[in-house]
Protein backbone atom coordinates (compact mmCIF):
# COMPACT_ATOMS: atom_id res chain seq x y z
CA UNK A 1 0.00 0.00 0.00
CA UNK A 2 2.85 2.40 0.79
CA UNK A 3 4.56 1.60 -2.52
CA UNK A 4 1.31 2.18 -4.41
CA UNK A 5 0.76 5.46 -2.54
CA UNK A 6 4.22 6.70 -3.50
CA UNK A 7 3.23 6.30 -7.17
CA UNK A 8 0.63 9.04 -6.65
CA UNK A 9 3.39 11.65 -6.56
CA UNK A 10 3.20 13.37 -9.95
CA UNK A 11 3.98 17.09 -9.54
CA UNK A 12 6.07 17.23 -6.38
CA UNK A 13 3.75 19.78 -4.74
CA UNK A 14 4.08 19.54 -0.97
CA UNK A 15 1.45 20.64 1.56
CA UNK A 16 1.85 20.88 5.32
CA UNK A 17 -1.46 20.14 7.03
CA UNK A 18 -0.38 21.40 10.45
CA UNK A 19 -1.74 24.56 12.02
CA UNK A 20 0.77 26.81 13.75
CA UNK A 21 1.94 26.31 17.31
CA UNK A 22 1.28 29.88 18.40
CA UNK A 23 -1.22 32.01 20.27
CA UNK A 24 -3.48 32.39 17.26
CA UNK A 25 -4.53 28.72 17.53
CA UNK A 26 -7.75 27.70 19.31
CA UNK A 27 -6.63 26.95 22.86
CA UNK A 28 -8.69 24.08 24.29
CA UNK A 29 -6.45 22.13 26.67
CA UNK A 30 -4.56 24.95 28.31
CA UNK A 31 -1.92 27.34 27.07
CA UNK A 32 1.48 26.33 25.77
CA UNK A 33 4.85 27.80 26.67
CA UNK A 34 7.48 28.72 24.12
CA UNK A 35 10.51 30.55 25.44
CA UNK A 36 14.16 31.03 24.57
CA UNK A 37 16.72 29.55 26.90
CA UNK A 38 19.54 31.22 25.00
CA UNK A 39 19.48 33.95 22.38
CA UNK A 40 22.00 35.61 20.15
CA UNK A 41 21.04 39.13 21.21
CA UNK A 42 22.10 38.49 24.82
CA UNK A 43 25.50 37.21 23.76
CA UNK A 44 25.96 40.32 21.64
CA UNK A 45 24.96 42.77 24.38
CA UNK A 46 26.72 41.22 27.35
CA UNK A 47 29.82 39.28 28.18
CA UNK A 48 29.51 36.14 26.06
CA UNK A 49 29.58 32.67 27.58
CA UNK A 50 30.52 31.25 24.20
CA UNK A 51 33.72 31.60 22.21
CA UNK A 52 34.19 35.14 20.79
CA UNK A 53 32.12 35.82 17.69
CA UNK A 54 29.69 32.94 18.24
CA UNK A 55 26.01 33.56 18.99
CA UNK A 56 23.37 30.88 19.55
CA UNK A 57 19.56 30.79 19.72
CA UNK A 58 18.02 27.94 21.69
CA UNK A 59 14.45 27.53 22.90
CA UNK A 60 12.04 25.24 24.74
CA UNK A 61 8.46 24.22 24.11
CA UNK A 62 5.94 22.93 26.64
CA UNK A 63 2.47 21.99 25.39
CA UNK A 64 -0.28 19.36 25.71
CA UNK A 65 0.07 16.53 23.21
CA UNK A 66 -3.42 17.38 21.88
CA UNK A 67 -2.88 21.14 21.67
CA UNK A 68 -2.24 21.53 17.96
CA UNK A 69 -2.61 19.28 14.91
CA UNK A 70 -2.37 15.80 16.42
CA UNK A 71 -3.25 12.13 16.47
CA UNK A 72 -5.21 10.49 19.27
CA UNK A 73 -3.53 7.25 20.31
CA UNK A 74 -5.56 4.06 20.60
CA UNK A 75 -5.54 4.58 24.37
CA UNK A 76 -6.94 8.12 24.22
CA UNK A 77 -10.47 6.80 24.81
CA UNK A 78 -11.77 3.92 26.88
CA UNK A 79 -15.36 2.95 27.61
CA UNK A 80 -16.74 0.83 30.41
CA UNK A 81 -13.20 0.26 31.75
CA UNK A 82 -11.88 -1.15 28.45
CA UNK A 83 -9.41 0.21 25.90
CA UNK A 84 -9.07 -1.08 22.34
CA UNK A 85 -8.20 -4.78 22.13
CA UNK A 86 -9.49 -5.48 25.64
CA UNK A 87 -6.80 -3.73 27.68
CA UNK A 88 -7.95 -2.52 31.08
CA UNK A 89 -8.46 1.26 31.19
CA UNK A 90 -6.69 1.50 34.54
CA UNK A 91 -3.43 0.08 33.18
CA UNK A 92 -1.64 3.41 33.29
CA UNK A 93 0.74 5.14 35.71
CA UNK A 94 1.22 8.88 36.13
CA UNK A 95 5.00 8.64 35.77
CA UNK A 96 5.62 6.00 33.10
CA UNK A 97 2.34 6.42 31.21
CA UNK A 98 0.40 3.80 29.30
CA UNK A 99 1.31 0.14 29.68
CA UNK A 100 -0.29 -0.59 26.29
CA UNK A 101 -1.31 1.30 23.14
CA UNK A 102 1.09 4.22 23.56
CA UNK A 103 1.50 6.52 20.56
CA UNK A 104 5.06 5.27 19.99
CA UNK A 105 3.54 2.14 18.43
CA UNK A 106 2.44 4.26 15.45
CA UNK A 107 5.81 6.01 14.97
CA UNK A 108 6.53 3.99 11.81
CA UNK A 109 2.99 3.88 10.46
CA UNK A 110 0.37 6.35 9.21
CA UNK A 111 2.16 6.63 5.89
CA UNK A 112 0.29 5.82 2.70
CA UNK A 113 -2.55 6.94 0.47
CA UNK A 114 -4.40 9.98 1.70
CA UNK A 115 -7.87 10.81 0.36
CA UNK A 116 -9.53 14.17 0.89
CA UNK A 117 -13.31 14.44 0.94
CA UNK A 118 -14.21 18.13 0.82
CA UNK A 119 -17.74 18.23 2.21
CA UNK A 120 -18.31 22.02 2.06
CA UNK A 121 -17.34 22.17 -1.64
CA UNK A 122 -19.54 19.18 -2.33
CA UNK A 123 -22.46 21.01 -0.70
CA UNK A 124 -21.61 24.35 -2.32
CA UNK A 125 -20.84 26.27 0.89
CA UNK A 126 -17.73 27.84 2.41
CA UNK A 127 -18.00 25.81 5.60
CA UNK A 128 -20.37 23.44 7.33
CA UNK A 129 -22.58 24.99 9.97
CA UNK A 130 -22.01 24.28 13.64
CA UNK A 131 -23.77 21.11 14.71
CA UNK A 132 -23.86 19.65 11.19
CA UNK A 133 -23.40 15.86 11.26
CA UNK A 134 -21.52 14.46 8.24
CA UNK A 135 -23.40 11.39 7.04
CA UNK A 136 -22.46 8.34 4.95
CA UNK A 137 -24.49 9.94 2.17
CA UNK A 138 -22.28 13.03 2.35
CA UNK A 139 -19.14 10.90 2.11
CA UNK A 140 -20.49 8.93 -0.84
CA UNK A 141 -21.69 12.08 -2.58
CA UNK A 142 -18.41 13.94 -2.15
CA UNK A 143 -16.40 10.93 -3.33
CA UNK A 144 -18.59 10.53 -6.42
CA UNK A 145 -18.41 14.22 -7.28
CA UNK A 146 -14.63 14.26 -6.82
CA UNK A 147 -14.15 11.04 -8.77
CA UNK A 148 -12.26 9.28 -5.99
CA UNK A 149 -12.80 6.04 -4.09
CA UNK A 150 -11.87 5.15 -0.52
CA UNK A 151 -9.87 1.91 -0.31
CA UNK A 152 -8.56 -0.45 2.35
CA UNK A 153 -5.77 1.12 4.39
CA UNK A 154 -6.46 4.70 3.30
CA UNK A 155 -6.01 7.67 5.61
CA UNK A 156 -9.25 9.55 5.12
CA UNK A 157 -9.18 13.32 5.50
CA UNK A 158 -12.53 15.08 5.81
CA UNK A 159 -12.76 18.85 5.44
CA UNK A 160 -15.47 20.80 7.28
CA UNK A 161 -14.10 24.35 6.86
CA UNK A 162 -14.31 24.81 10.63
CA UNK A 163 -10.64 25.65 11.24
CA UNK A 164 -10.61 28.10 8.36
CA UNK A 165 -13.56 29.86 9.96
CA UNK A 166 -11.61 30.17 13.24
CA UNK A 167 -8.75 31.98 11.52
CA UNK A 168 -11.17 34.23 9.62
CA UNK A 169 -12.63 35.59 12.89
CA UNK A 170 -10.39 38.54 13.71
CA UNK A 171 -11.53 39.94 17.06
CA UNK A 172 -14.47 38.16 18.64
CA UNK A 173 -14.11 34.40 18.38
CA UNK A 174 -16.78 33.57 20.96
CA UNK A 175 -19.14 32.43 18.19
CA UNK A 176 -16.68 29.65 17.38
CA UNK A 177 -16.98 28.20 20.87
CA UNK A 178 -20.77 28.51 21.10
CA UNK A 179 -23.13 26.20 19.26
CA UNK A 180 -20.87 23.21 18.77
CA UNK A 181 -19.05 22.24 15.59
CA UNK A 182 -19.57 20.20 12.42
CA UNK A 183 -18.12 16.72 12.42
CA UNK A 184 -18.62 13.03 11.84
CA UNK A 185 -21.99 11.43 12.51
CA UNK A 186 -22.01 8.20 14.49
CA UNK A 187 -23.74 6.76 11.41
CA UNK A 188 -20.43 6.91 9.50
CA UNK A 189 -18.79 4.22 11.66
CA UNK A 190 -20.16 1.27 9.61
CA UNK A 191 -19.17 3.13 6.41
CA UNK A 192 -15.58 3.48 7.64
CA UNK A 193 -15.50 -0.11 8.86
CA UNK A 194 -16.75 -1.52 5.56
CA UNK A 195 -14.04 0.35 3.64
CA UNK A 196 -11.34 -0.64 6.16
CA UNK A 197 -10.14 2.94 6.62
CA UNK A 198 -6.91 2.97 8.63
CA UNK A 199 -7.26 6.43 10.14
CA UNK A 200 -9.39 9.55 9.83
CA UNK A 201 -8.54 13.22 10.34
CA UNK A 202 -10.62 16.40 10.27
CA UNK A 203 -10.16 20.16 10.45
CA UNK A 204 -12.14 20.61 13.65
CA UNK A 205 -11.46 20.18 17.34
CA UNK A 206 -13.08 16.85 18.21
CA UNK A 207 -13.56 15.05 14.87
CA UNK A 208 -17.18 14.21 15.64
CA UNK A 209 -20.22 16.45 15.50
CA UNK A 210 -21.07 18.55 18.53
CA UNK A 211 -23.60 18.58 20.13
CA UNK A 212 -23.81 14.81 19.85
CA UNK A 213 -26.71 13.32 17.94
CA UNK A 214 -28.06 11.35 20.90
CA UNK A 215 -28.18 13.59 24.01
CA UNK A 216 -29.06 10.58 26.13
CA UNK A 217 -26.20 8.42 24.89
CA UNK A 218 -22.54 8.34 25.95
CA UNK A 219 -20.36 11.37 25.38
CA UNK A 220 -18.05 11.25 22.36
CA UNK A 221 -19.73 8.24 20.76
CA UNK A 222 -17.68 8.51 17.54
CA UNK A 223 -14.44 8.36 19.52
CA UNK A 224 -15.66 5.31 21.42
CA UNK A 225 -16.63 3.47 18.26
CA UNK A 226 -13.60 4.49 16.16
CA UNK A 227 -10.79 4.28 18.71
CA UNK A 228 -12.04 1.79 21.29
CA UNK A 229 -14.00 -0.57 19.04
CA UNK A 230 -12.35 -0.32 15.60
CA UNK A 231 -8.77 0.58 16.56
CA UNK A 232 -8.85 3.50 14.12
CA UNK A 233 -6.67 6.53 14.78
CA UNK A 234 -8.33 9.96 14.88
CA UNK A 235 -6.62 13.18 13.84
CA UNK A 236 -7.90 16.60 14.90
CA UNK A 237 -7.13 20.27 14.30
CA UNK A 238 -5.68 19.63 10.83
CA UNK A 239 -5.24 22.54 8.43
CA UNK A 240 -6.85 21.52 5.15
CA UNK A 241 -7.83 24.68 3.26
CA UNK A 242 -4.68 25.05 1.13
CA UNK A 243 -4.69 21.39 0.10
CA UNK A 244 -8.45 21.50 -0.59
CA UNK A 245 -8.08 24.53 -2.85
CA UNK A 246 -5.38 22.77 -4.86
CA UNK A 247 -7.43 19.58 -5.13
CA UNK A 248 -10.38 21.61 -6.41
CA UNK A 249 -8.12 23.20 -9.02
CA UNK A 250 -6.57 20.03 -10.47
CA UNK A 251 -9.40 17.64 -9.47
CA UNK A 252 -6.94 15.24 -7.81
CA UNK A 253 -8.09 14.24 -4.34
CA UNK A 254 -5.62 11.42 -3.62
CA UNK A 255 -1.99 11.87 -2.65
CA UNK A 256 0.94 10.40 -0.77
CA UNK A 257 0.57 11.24 2.92
CA UNK A 258 3.19 11.01 5.65
CA UNK A 259 1.68 11.68 9.07
CA UNK A 260 3.83 9.81 11.58
CA UNK A 261 3.45 10.90 15.21
CA UNK A 262 6.37 11.73 17.46
CA UNK A 263 7.86 8.76 19.27
CA UNK A 264 6.60 9.83 22.69
CA UNK A 265 6.83 6.71 24.79
CA UNK A 266 3.56 5.60 26.43
CA UNK A 267 1.69 8.79 25.45
CA UNK A 268 -2.02 9.17 24.68
CA UNK A 269 -1.44 11.41 21.67
CA UNK A 270 1.12 13.31 19.67
CA UNK A 271 1.47 16.50 17.66
CA UNK A 272 2.06 15.83 13.96
CA UNK A 273 3.04 17.80 10.89
CA UNK A 274 1.19 15.84 8.18
CA UNK A 275 2.77 16.18 4.74
CA UNK A 276 0.70 15.60 1.63
CA UNK A 277 2.62 15.23 -1.64
CA UNK A 278 0.84 15.29 -5.03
Amino acid sequence: MVVDAAKLIKTGKVFSLMVGIDRSAPILRGAFEHYFTMNAAETVLRTPVLPPGLQVNDDSLVLPTHFTTHWDSLAHFAYEDIHYNGFWAGDIAAIVGLAHLGIQNQASSLVGRGVLLDIPRYKGVDRLEQGYAITPEDLDGAAAKQGVEVHTGDILIVRTGHMGWWYSLIWDKSEFWNGGEPGMSIRTIPWLHEREVAAIALDNIAAEVSPHEDPGGPMFPFHIQAIRNLGMMIGELWGLDELAADCAQDNVYEFFLMATPLRITNAAGSPVNPIAIK
